[in-house]
């Protein structure tokens, strides 16, 4: 008699980033989105409770911690730094 296996799970998580757009260019135009809204919390909570109602384990939120240094020439890190901009994305200088 063959010995049964477990089941395996399937997991699921979800990924987003602090953008109103990332790996889905013209979604913007759909009536019902709502990623213009990133930087609003109740945006986050919803998005939250959506997983969760979806069954999904996990939310990854990317960021970046490096600096885009090729604005004005190779190297320079002054124009991310000034602005905050992407350095990291959630949590400007």
């Amino acid at each position: 008699m063959a010995e049964e296996r477990p089941k395996k799970q399937w997991i699921m998580n979800a990924f987003a980033i602090f953008s109103p757009g990332h790996l889905a260019p013209g979604q913007w135009k759909h009536p019902e989105d709502r990623a213009g809204d990133y930087t609003d919390l109740t945006y986050w909570t919803d998005l939250a409770k959506t997983l969760e109602a979806g069954k999904f384990h996990g939310l990854f939120l990317a960021d970046h911690l490096g600096i885009y240094d090729v604005y004005k020439g190779p190297g320079n890190s002054a124009p991310a730094l000034e602005s905050g901009a992407q350095f990291p994305i959630g949590d400007p200088l």
